[in-house]
């Protein structure tokens, strides 16, 4: 039994290191991203849909948070927020907690336009997962619910060699 645990997690590695390039290549054809962005306006870029989807999955939210989520300097962080306010799907506002901070949210806009993109994914997701058991597709929404956990704790960068180490309790 103890041999065992060993021998999954390399299965489990080997499968990721086989399906992240091919969820990535996926995800990145022209077809898949016309499909998920473009039949709703106003049209926006990939990484305007996912800035967007965070904020309105998030709530209120600090520019310097959505910048370290994204691994981006604040600089560029507003730059990319200029582009969803002048569309009308974000607005900034002071922090009550702190008067020298902004928190962003996502405008009525915002939320309607994140809410058709979340429908039109779903839409595709299911045609792709179309001939799947009912018992596959409980586990794959497991799988994908966990792995998006771990994906959001707080980690040091990856070693070639070894595990990243987590940030935090």
């Amino acid at each position: 039994m103890p041999d065992e645990a060993p021998q999954t997690a390399a299965e489990a590695a080997a499968a990721l290191e086989r399906a992240v390039p091919m969820l990535v290549r996926w995800f990145t054809r022209s077809d898949v991203k016309r499909a998920m962005l473009g039949d709703a306006e106003p049209t926006l870029s990939w990484t305007d849909a996912w800035l967007l989807g965070r904020i309105t999955d998030t709530g209120p939210v600090r520019i310097s948070a959505l910048a370290d989520w994204q691994e981006v300097d604040r600089s560029t962080m507003t730059t990319q927020l200029r582009r969803l306010e002048n569309l009308g799907l974000v607005e900034r506002s002071g922090d009550p907690q702190d008067g020298r901070a902004v928190l962003v949210r996502a405008t009525r806009a915002g939320v309607a336009r994140h809410g058709r993109t979340k429908q039109t994914a779903r839409r595709i997701y299911r045609g792709l997962l179309d001939d799947w058991s009912d018992d596959d597709l409980r586990t794959v929404a497991e799988a994908a619910r966990r792995l998006t956990e771990t994906l959001e704790r707080p980690r040091t960068p990856p070693r070639a060699g070894g595990r990243a180490a987590t940030v935090g309790p």
